[in-house]
């Protein structure tokens, strides 16, 4: 793999991030191309609309809101090269919450993402998903331990 294309992915991942942490569900749509194509755990696999996703992300993002993420870290872990316009990209998130004067960890989860190059630059075309249900279910259910 070219090293520019991989400084390409790390920085639109970073980006993203970013975009996650500003809590902005249009901005982050703007990583994606539509429709996105969405693989999930069972074998399935959707198409989803622009429109869907970003009703998808905003209650993302209002859940991040009410668990009081203040800092999410993605690092990516591996890259795949599919062909000259395509690469399988794994990132390893991690959500931090304040606690006290530092952060911990709230959550963590490994997100594999389909990445091609497009007219507007390189942008997500699919997401193996993975459920993060039970993860912030158990994350809410702590933070209520906490404050109890």
């Amino acid at each position: 793999m070219h090293k520019a294309r991989l400084e390409d992915i790390n920085k639109l991942f970073l980006d993203y991030r970013r975009q996650f942490e500003i809590g902005d569900a249009a901005q982050v749509a703007d990583f994606y191309r539509f429709p996105l194509h969405y693989y999930r755990e069972d074998g399935s696999k959707q198409a989803v609309a622009r429109d869907e996703f970003l009703g998808q992300v905003g209650k993302l993002l209002r859940a991040y809101r009410r668990l009081q993420v203040k800092q999410i870290v993605g690092t990516v872990t591996d890259v795949i090269e599919l062909n000259n316009n395509s690469s399988l990209a794994t990132l390893n998130w991690m959500l931090l919450t304040p606690r006290g004067d530092k952060s911990a960890e709230l959550y963590s989860s490994t997100t594999r993402y389909l990445v091609t190059d497009s007219e507007e630059g390189l942008k997500i075309d699919g997401l193996i998903l993975v459920d993060e249900t039970a993860k912030i279910r158990g994350a809410v259910r702590a933070r209520r331990r906490q404050v109890q």
